[in-house]
């Protein structure tokens, strides 16, 4: 036993002794590894700033073949911000090397960054020659290590402060890591600090790849984006590249010793890694800036809890960082990498783009073409584009490992030069296997380019599991508020579309049609009217009752594809409604929201539009408009403004609004593609110009337009479209006017005339992205799409209820305390109001009830619901209010003709100072048909009181009108006898004519209460004798406004009861649509649709939409009298039961009223001359309408407007035209006052020193609007003289419109000179009393120049036509072929004087167009060019132009519309059409239109007034009344130079002068009033914004390019319509833009753009 537990005791001592050899060896080897590691590293202390430069020097002193110091600025407090270089070539940049940064101790009192930046860089010099992983990344890195931003905040910090602040900022105390500028912060990057700017300059000068930002304080990589658009913590904020930073952000934590395994310093941050913006919003942040400012993907990493810890843990912070700092750098070599090159030369192409298809962040090319992509394993479609090279796109394949290497050769695109050999270095091959490649056209790119940023990466953000929630609208919204958040949503389980692909119309309609039968149940397909080309407008309806009006079930609407081009909203709508159907039932939130709402979807409302658009269109305008030419989102009835474009509705526009009134719809939204945001009303605003206008329920809006950005995959982000626009939407939302001004848009006549609160949804910025990138949009879009429905369930909703039947109250009013918008109950009495969350008071009201209020707290949950039950109110109540307790209107009967005979004949006696009655007409049964006369002054009939006719009984059979007709007689009649205020003021500012009952032997008294009338409806025939009686009685009175009251339904019937060119809409349909809403809205019940069971119609008609059988009354009033007739149809049954009569009465009254009051709607006025004579039977236009209407013999006139603005022209025969305007106020007349300018009935020559006296005549006449200056003097000693009109300040103001007339350019050329100096005159005579010309000269200066060769014009023969005297100046030189020409360019010293005294003046001046008059040639208007071989051509869009403008004159010539040959035959030149280039008269060069066009790039016309150059005085006074309003007119068109020939007299006798004044009067004025449209703005640099004086204009489809002045302005006529324009300026990006110029002179028509070049 001893022996053996002696052996044991010795083994023991054994195994002992050799575990503690095997311990000290193990010791041994990790000491010994350490040491290796560590070489000479002293981590013993901190490295003062002194320490830190002397540290550095050693190094590059050590180490000067892979090293370089560089100083990148200086902190506030003047120390060096110091970073090292280190690579294998020092001296020079290697092509294909990929640049990496470290950065540390940006917070000053953040010091473990600093210091193991210091011991990495000592530890890659150390073992760069002896650790192979160290050498590799040294030769294939450029690498560069700033181990300290802030010196000054370091220098100010205290070791061992763990938590604390000082030294943390810089020394101005700026948080430098709040101090870049911040893509969701507008008020960041206003106080740059040194250090930031210094960061800010390395950062965007340098291709830097990949970077890391090094803090204390915690433990964790954090990552991009740093905040986000709300500015909240615990927001998901993704980059576009979420997924590469995720996985850099892993690699750095996954190698760091223990950040990987939290929790770490109390928090607990899941493998180490966090979303900045998720942590903690940090507004201003480096990283983000990094990534949005360059190519450089940045993340910020916490090293340490202690942010300065004490010495002795420095050596623990190098350990745990060692591996991870490598690691992280090595990753700079991943992703993608290649060259860009030029597929002729094989050169490298610089700063060509590179994009990633689906991730909306690009990076550029290097010096050499070089590009480095990151990017995580997957497949992806990379595309390379740069300015002057056609695209290529590769499909690639990304791997794990080192990045996958291939080149991009890109082929030049047509006309493209080569770049220079010596622009760009050479590149090394590179391999190109795994990759395929196919070569794009530009406009394929485009497409690529616009999906990559319209929809990033998804994000793959924590996900709370899905809850079952109840089947309840409760469980609905708590679904929906789960998924609003896109970075944190509930997870959904869906069953997803497969097939994306457009559908074109046949495509769309049978997907629709399957879904429908598919899903039947559910579904069902309707259309709601047609467009142009007579496709339908589809709309499915899903809904678990489809086909009916659930009651207390809201409904909501989609409309996509409002612009036809714009496709994205189409396609996702027909995948929303595929999603709806085969998720129902499988899906519980999918089934509760189709349970609980009735959804309509309408993929297409421009389906004409969607055929002719083209799929890769970005920003185009192919498709956009229907088939008319219209742009449907400015197509609507507007509250704010009436245009040319919403005065019509067209019929996609009706049926969608015919729609929306039919439907009780509480929430929609329209769909549109090119930008990314969602806008809400108000589209614009009273101001008409681009500002908030903010609508009674913004805060609504404002919440639903969050709820659909906020679950979008990036709208929230607020950036739409980065590479085209800097445009910034905070959290993806935007007011409609603020954005921009959009008159007639359908969301704001949505919210205005119907309960639907709508707003728009731009989806991408590409309009029609190739198909291949539908999965995209439908993956942004789909949850918001679901989550915009569920807000259809908040706020309140509920029913309203008669108290005492508890039946529904069909339209009752809901509105809330403090919002002015009022909706109403549906047709069983519920109703729907979204309201943000608050406390507010809602009150319920119904006619013929009382109303009651509620209090009720909103919160952001479900709808509340409110019940509201109304008390009934006895109809004798509101006799006794509204109807001065009349027994007779009460009265439950019919009452026979002889009764209503005898009653009219009483109250006309007892009324007889407002009273009259009188006798129609006898009708062939004997019948009287009476007329009674209402008005407080019967015998006066002042111009300013309208005149109304109302009618009952036009149908025979329906008697309902002659009961409401005499009931308004009793009702008048007696109100005027109590001096009821509204009485009175009515009957004393209007005549009402009455006719009770016209068709009077059509009538029977009904004995039983059969709705439907079995009498034969007996229409008169307007050649009757009775009709006819009744057209003498509108024509005496010049009825304004006529009402039929008929019965069989409650609708109201407008003109056109027969279509006119394929309309049923007339010039006035905005005034006939107030007058029947002025009915209409007063009566509820006529847009309910289930309001009438005996009749389906409801709302407001035109007759040709009824195709019912007329006799045309109300067309042949309208268009033989301008009388405007409504036929109101107030009664359901055509026969209602006498007990009806009250309550009808009762609905009808305030209606009525409210009609006659809008008939006081108008403008009024007597058309006088200057001697206060009256000027009868003038003719007078509004708003440019084709159809002119009289005034009365005595100069009278009343015509009923819209609210608003009005354009009125007066014209009479032997007087000059005139223009006013009106401002019509509602439901009031305004005067207008005109008094009209005879016409000059002779015109005298003027010479020379004639001449100069008339100028300073009107000078003296118009001394604050003119100036009289003289160019310079001729040969002879003459002066030049020109007279400018304008106010003063127009001289310097930059944006002003500066306009040229130019006469006499041949001296015996003599009716130019006249026509100017009777242009001047008239411009000086109408100012203040014209409204347009006062406005034109406003707006402008106009400079007239009535005669530049003085010296022929007073040796030319007077009257000789033909006559060559006084053509040339007196050293014998025609000055119109004096001109400088680019095909011959004359010296200078061969100009003559005449020349140059007019070219010194036009340098110095430059007008934006310029008009030359000339006779004695032809008749017409010619451009340039003049010769054919000319070096520049003029391009498509410069012809139209002038072609346009030319127009402009040549229409208003009357004499000239009948001529066929506008040549003259003595002198042998035909022109031989009416405009024409000048190229087709003559070859020769240096003509003045020539030079002003290229020199001046003032566009010129030359106006051919006629064949004489010196007619008589009546021909030239002629002359002048037909050119002077086309002379005007072309003012508006201020940036095309017009060259006129008045005519082929060269100096006409007086009589003939005086006829050719009367032809270009008009014109001439007209010429001024077209030189208003165009374009004008100002160039100016993006940062500085500081003007660019060598920026260069050029439109599409012009040749011309128009260069800015020195203030980088620029001022371009173009005739109204879209135009592409381009700018350039060396140094910066160009810009591209579309433009649409206006056409009315009431509208600002010349678009004023800032536009800002960005460098590079």
């Amino acid at each position: 036993m001893e022996v053996k537990r002696k052996v044991d005791i010795c083994k023991m001592s054994y195994l002992t002794s050799f575990a503690i050899v095997l311990f000290s060896l193990s010791q041994f080897v990790i000491s010994k590894e350490h040491a290796v590691d560590k070489r000479g590293i002293d981590t013993s202390h901190y490295h003062s700033f002194d320490q830190l430069k002397t540290f550095l020097n050693e190094m590059h002193s050590k180490y000067p073949n892979i090293t370089k110091i560089h100083s990148i600025g200086k902190s506030v407090q003047n120390r060096e911000l110091l970073a090292i270089q280190i690579t294998d070539n020092i001296e020079g940049v290697e092509p294909g090397e990929p640049m990496f940064k470290y950065v540390g101790n940006m917070h000053g009192n953040e010091a473990i960054g600093r210091q193991i930046l210091i011991y990495l860089i000592q530890y890659i010099l150390e073992n760069y020659q002896t650790d192979k992983r160290i050498e590799k990344l040294v030769r294939e890195t450029n690498i560069y290590i700033m181990p300290t931003m802030n010196p000054d905040g370091f220098e100010a910090a205290r070791v061992g402060d763990c938590n604390g602040v000082q030294g943390r900022p810089n020394a101005h105390s700026y948080d430098l890591n709040r101090n870049f500028p911040d893509q969701f912060d507008k008020n960041s990057g206003h106080h740059i600090q040194p250090e930031t700017r210094a960061m800010i300059d390395w950062i965007e000068h340098n291709k830097f790849v990949l970077s890391a930002n090094l803090h204390g304080g915690s433990v964790v990589a954090s990552y991009p984006f740093d905040d986000s658009a709300l500015h909240r913590g615990s927001t998901y904020s993704a980059a576009p590249d979420d997924a590469m930073f995720k996985h850099l952000a892993h690699v750095y934590s996954n190698n760091h010793k223990t950040m990987h395994n939290p929790p770490h310093c109390g928090d607990n941050f899941e493998d180490g890694i966090t979303n900045g913006a998720h942590w903690y919003d940090v507004p201003g942040g480096m990283e983000d800036y990094n990534y949005l400012h360059s190519n450089c993907f940045e993340i910020t990493i916490e090293l340490s809890c202690c942010k300065y810890p004490h010495a002795s843990e420095l050596t623990k912070e190098w350990d745990n960082n060692k591996e991870a700092l490598l690691s992280y750098m090595e990753q700079v070599h991943i992703g993608v990498k290649g060259f860009v090159k030029d597929d002729e030369n094989n050169q490298g192409v610089q700063n060509a783009v590179i994009m990633v298809e689906g991730i909306k962040h690009n990076v550029t090319t290097a010096m050499f073409g070089d590009f480095w992509r990151l990017l995580v394993p997957g497949k992806y479609n990379i595309t390379a584009v740069a300015p002057g090279y056609l695209p290529e796109t590769k499909a690639v394949e990304v791997n794990k490992g080192p990045a996958l290497e291939f080149n991009f050769r890109l082929k030049r695109s047509t006309g493209t030069k080569s770049p220079s050999s010596s622009s760009v270095g050479s590149t090394p091959k590179a391999s190109e296997s795994s990759v395929t490649s196919k070569t794009q056209t530009t406009e394929t790119l485009k497409s690529e380019k616009a999906s990559s940023t319209s929809s990033a990466t998804p994000t793959s953000s924590p996900t709370q599991p899905s809850i079952e929630e109840p089947d309840t609208i409760e469980g609905l919204v708590n679904h929906i508020n789960k998924l609003r958040d896109a970075e944190h949503r509930e997870k959904q389980s869906f069953v997803e579309p497969s097939d994306f692909r457009y559908h074109h119309y046949d495509d769309m309609e049978s997907f629709m049609r399957k879904l429908t039968k598919d899903y039947g149940h559910i579904a069902q397909m309707y259309s709601v009217g047609q467009s142009v080309e007579s496709r339908h407008l589809w709309v499915i309806e899903i809904s678990d009752n489809p086909g009916k009006h659930e009651p207390g079930e809201p409904e909501f609407k989609y409309i996509g594809n409002m612009h036809g081009n714009e496709v994205v909203g189409r396609e996702i709508l027909l995948y929303l409604a595929q999603l709806l159907c085969e998720n129902y039932g499988k899906n519980h939130f999918v089934s509760l929201l189709v349970n609980h709402t009735r959804i309509h979807i309408m993929p297409s409302m421009n389906p004409d539009g969607f055929e002719k658009s083209t799929e890769g269109d970005m920003q185009g305008v192919i498709g956009r408009t229907n088939s008319h030419g219209i742009d449907l989102n400015r197509n609507f009835p507007d509250q704010f403004e009436n245009t040319t474009i919403n005065r019509k509705q067209e019929p996609e526009t009706l049926a969608v609004m015919h729609w929306v009134e039919k439907f009780p719809f509480v929430l929609s939204a329209n769909l549109h593609g090119g930008s990314l945001v969602a806008n809400y009303p108000w589209d614009d605003s009273v101001k008409g110009y681009t500002s908030y206008s903010k609508c009674p329920d913004d805060k609504v809006f404002r919440q639903i337009s969050e709820s659909y950005s906020l679950a979008h995959s990036s709208m929230h982000k607020g950036h739409p479209c980065p590479s085209i626009s800097q445009e910034y939407f905070q959290d993806g939302i935007t007011n409609g006017a603020q954005w921009y001004s959009v008159s007639g848009g359908m969301q704001d006549w949505n919210y205005v005339n119907t309960n639907c609160f709508e707003i728009t949804i731009e989806l991408g910025c590409y309009k029609f992205p190739m198909s291949r990138d539908l999965p995209k949009y439908w993956k942004a879009n789909k949850y918001a799409l679901l989550v915009y429905m569920g807000q259809v369930h908040k706020g309140v909703r509920g029913y309203v209820m008669d108290k005492e039947n508890m039946t529904p109250l069909v339209n009752a009013q809901i509105s809330v305390e403090g919002i002015n918008h009022t909706i109403h109950s549906a047709s069983d009495g519920d109703y729907w109001r979204l309201l943000a969350p608050g406390v507010y008071k809602i009150t319920a009201s119904h006619p013929g009830h009382k109303q009651q209020t509620v209090q009720v707290r909103v919160t952001f949950d479900s709808a509340v619901e409110v019940n509201f039950t109304l008390e009934r109110s006895e109809i004798d109540l509101w006799s006794n209010q509204k109807d001065f307790a009349i027994k007779e209107n009460m009265e439950q009967r019919f009452q026979e003709n002889s009764e209503r005979d005898e009653e009219l004949k009483k109250l006309a006696v007892s009324n007889s100072n407002i009273m009259q009655l009188e006798t129609l007409s006898k009708t062939s049964e004997g019948n009287v048909i009476s007329l009674v006369h209402l008005s407080a002054n019967l015998t006066n009939h002042d111009i300013n009181e309208p005149h109304v006719l109302l009618m009952g009984g036009v149908h025979g059979n329906e008697p309902v009108g002659a009961e409401i007709l005499i009931r308004l007689i009793r009702h008048i009649t007696i109100g005027f006898r109590e001096k009821d205020p509204n009485i009175v003021k009515m009957l004393n500012e209007v005549h009402l004519h009455i006719i009770p009952y016209l068709n009077i032997d059509g009538f029977k008294l009904p004995n039983n209460s059969d709705c439907k009338s079995k009498w034969q409806d007996r229409m008169l025939p307007t050649d009757s004798p009775v009709m006819q009686e009744v057209l003498k009685t509108i024509k005496k009175h010049r009825i304004s406004t006529t009402i039929s009251l008929d019965s069989g339904g409650l609708y109201v019937i407008i003109p056109r009861e027969k279509t006119v060119d394929s309309t049923a809409v007339t010039e006035d349909e905005e005034v006939f649509q107030s007058l029947a809403h002025a009915f209409a809205d007063a009566y509820p019940s006529i847009y309910q649709p289930d309001s009438c069971l005996a009749s389906p119609l409801h709302g407001i008609f035109h007759g040709a939409d009824l195709h019912y059988n007329s006799t045309g009354l109300l067309d042949k009033l309208y268009k033989e009298h301008h009388s405007f007739m409504l036929s109101l149809h107030v009664s359901c049954c055509e026969m209602p039961p006498a007990s009806e009569l009250p309550n009808i009465w009762m609905k009808s009254l305030q209606p009525l009223m409210n009609v006659i009051v809008r008939s006081k709607q108008a403008v009024y006025g007597k058309v006088l001359d200057s001697s206060q004579k009256v000027v009868a039977m003038a003719s007078i236009t509004i708003d440019n309408q084709k159809q002119a209407l009289q005034t009365s013999e005595s100069g009278d006139f009343y015509f009923l407007l819209t609210e608003g603005s009005h354009t009125i022209t007066i014209q009479a025969e032997g007087y000059e035209p005139q223009t006013q305007q009106a401002i019509v106020h509602r439901d009031a007349a305004t005067e207008v006052k005109v008094h009209l300018n005879k016409e000059l009935d002779t015109i005298n020559y003027h010479r020379p020193q004639d001449l100069v006296a008339f100028l300073r005549n009107i000078t003296q006449q118009c001394k604050d609007l003119t100036k009289l200056v003289s160019l310079g003097k001729t040969a002879q000693n003459r002066d030049i003289w020109m007279i400018d009109f304008g106010p003063k300040d127009s001289e310097t103001d930059p944006y002003t419109t500066h306009i040229l007339f130019v006469a006499g350019i041949h001296g015996n050329e003599a009716v130019g000179p006249e026509l100017l100096l009777q242009l001047s005159y008239d411009l000086c005579e109408n100012y203040n009393q014209d409204f347009i010309m006062t406005k034109i000269i406003n707006k402008s200066r106009i400079h007239i120049l009535p005669s530049l060769n003085p010296d022929g014009a007073q040796i030319a023969a007077a009257r000789d036509c033909n006559g060559g005297k006084g053509k040339e100046n007196s050293k014998g030189v025609d000055i119109d072929k004096n001109f400088p020409s680019i095909d011959a360019v004359n010296a200078t010293d061969d100009l003559a004087e005449e020349t140059k005294l007019l070219s010194q003046w036009l340098q110095k001046h430059p007008p934006s167009m310029t008009y030359i008059l000339r006779d004695g040639q032809a008749q017409g208007v010619a451009y340039p060019y003049h010769s054919m071989s000319h070096k520049v051509k003029l391009g498509t869009t410069e012809k139209v132009s002038f072609s346009h403008l030319g127009s402009s004159y040549t229409n208003q010539v009357s004499s000239w519309k009948s001529i066929n040959n506008h040549g003259c035959n003595k002198t042998g030149k035909f022109i031989g059409i009416i405009i024409i280039g000048l190229s087709y008269e003559t070859r020769r060069h240096n003509f003045p239109s020539d030079y002003l066009y290229d020199y001046i790039h003032s566009t010129s016309l030359i106006i051919h007034t006629g064949c004489c150059g010196y007619p008589d005085g009546h021909t030239l006074l002629d002359m002048w009344h037909q050119h002077r309003q086309p002379l005007l007119s072309l003012i508006r068109e201020v940036s095309v130079h017009k060259h006129f020939h008045t005519g082929c007299y060269g100096y006409p006798d007086g009589h003939t002068l005086h006829d050719m004044w009367h032809q270009h009067r008009q014109p001439l004025l007209s010429l001024i009033r077209e030189a208003q449209n165009g374009i004008s703005g100002v160039i100016q640099a993006d940062k500085s914004q500081s003007p660019l004086t060598n920026a260069t204009i050029k439109i599409k489809g012009s040749n011309h390019v128009y260069p800015v002045n020195n203030r980088g302005r620029f001022n371009i006529y173009l005739p109204a319509g879209q135009h592409e324009i381009m700018v350039e300026s060396r140094g910066h990006q160009k810009y591209k833009k579309v433009r649409f110029t206006g056409i009315s002179i009431q509208t600002q028509n010349r678009p004023l753009d800032k536009i800002y070049m960005y460098n590079g």
